[in-house]
């Protein structure tokens, strides 16, 4: 399905030359987020591309100095990149949680008792 999407989103540009790298991590997570969530996600959804927005954040701006010396997330530009990381990471963990709850909803509605 997602190498369908992929060759349309191709073929709509007709030739021109054009950046892959967003269109390529839309699909490798909803492949990703199919397989843990059970459902496909349109890549035009808001939510969908700020959760690949805030992925994409977190692992450029992840520091190995601050793992090495955790005395530098005292310094004011550590300080600030530690505390955007903590934003992102709130809002992956937000949009993991209201899927985990929509999955939960739609297992609830489907289950059959065994008696």
């Amino acid at each position: 399905m997602e190498v369908e999407e992929m060759i349309g989103k191709v073929r709509e540009e007709q030739g021109r030359p054009f950046d892959v790298k967003q269109l390529t991590t839309s699909c490798v997570a909803n492949v990703t987020l199919s397989m843990l969530f059970g459902r496909h996600f349109d890549h035009t959804d808001p939510s969908f591309q700020q959760l690949i927005s805030d992925v994409s954040q977190f692992l450029t701006s992840y520091s190995i100095p601050v793992q090495i010396f955790p005395l530098l997330r005292f310094f004011p530009s550590f300080k600030k990149n530690l505390a955007d990381n903590i934003k992102t990471s709130n809002n992956v963990f937000s949009f993991i949680d209201n899927n985990i709850a929509l999955c939960s909803e739609v297992s609830k509605f489907f289950a059959v008792p065994f008696w």
